[in-house]
């Protein structure tokens, strides 16, 4: 992509949050800045979300919740 189409600011995070976010760029072999951007576009897409309703519910089906 190129720099006229991105956008640049700044991100504070905890240490806590910040070491799993370098820890999981490394595994994956690409920069944090990469691997945030990887998580917020799956954060986005539908199959994420029909993926979390459906653990979800299995884990209230467990629960006998439902």
């Amino acid at each position: 992509m190129p720099d006229a189409e991105q956008v640049k600011f700044v991100l504070r995070l905890p240490p806590s949050l910040h070491k799993k976010i370098k820890r999981r760029a490394r595994q994956n072999n690409t920069s944090m800045n990469k691997e945030i951007t990887n998580i917020l576009n799956e954060s986005f897409s539908s199959q994420s979300v029909e993926k979390t309703l459906n653990e979800l519910v299995v884990r209230l089906e467990k629960k006998k919740v439902i």
